[in-house]
């Protein structure tokens, strides 16, 4: 099993792809945070590539996605405490 990793991921989702079609691939990461409402931080074994295959039909023709491995080793922001305990949280367990 690869080694889990945090993604960061804007979508702006076609008009034909819904909200629940979007969670529903969401919840295929371990985990996920969604931070605003089209920017979500991901925890997952998959990589770039896979989160794109599984993501881009619900943005084409008229949506995007944007997704990048996010090295959260040297941060600062001003979020809310949720996600801040959802970042430190020991996913040990998970992988």
């Amino acid at each position: 099993m690869s080694t889990a990793a945090f993604y960061i991921v804007h979508i702006n989702l076609s008009k034909k792809s819904s909200e629940e079609d979007l969670k529903k691939r969401m919840n295929k990461a371990l985990d996920w945070f969604r931070i605003s409402e089209n920017t979500w931080v991901l925890y997952t074994t998959s990589d770039a590539t896979k989160w794109y295959s599984r993501l881009s039909p619900l943005v084409k023709t008229d949506g995007h996605v944007f997704v990048c491995r996010l090295d959260n080793s040297d941060r600062k922001g001003w979020m809310d405490k949720a996600f801040w305990q959802w970042m430190r949280k020991d996913r040990s367990e998970q992988t």
